[in-house]
């Protein structure tokens, strides 16, 4: 089987090519593992960022409809104040004047009486 040095050197080469072709299969496949766990992560986190950019854009819709519904609310209550407040001032004129002329009247009435 084994005539010289040199069929041992074979042999051992053999040897020695088996088990760097095992460990060579076996750091593939946990490359290969990685890799996979690694693209799962870049998916979820890709998912993720893509969940947060609609949220955020959702976010800047309704908030810039927000504001003009809310320019448009205050709008409308500005002027409803500045008419409430106009009524105020028209009645409060009307007071005024009807006081003044319940003074006059009040005061004919003592000229009348004196």
């Amino acid at each position: 089987m084994i005539e010289s040095s040199k069929d041992l050197l074979f042999i051992v080469l053999a040897f020695c090519a088996i088990w760097l072709t095992v460990f060579l299969c076996w750091l593939l496949y946990y490359a290969m593992a990685l890799m996979r766990d690694v693209e799962v992560i870049m998916r979820n986190v890709r998912d993720a960022v893509e969940k947060v950019d609609k949220l955020a854009h959702l976010l800047h819709d309704k908030v810039e409809k927000s504001a003009v519904s809310l320019g448009f609310v205050l709008q409308a209550a500005r002027e409803l104040i500045m008419w409430a407040l106009q009524q105020r001032r028209e009645k409060s004129e009307a007071a005024a004047k009807s006081s003044a002329k319940s003074k006059k009247k009040l005061a004919k009435e003592d000229e009348e009486l004196a």
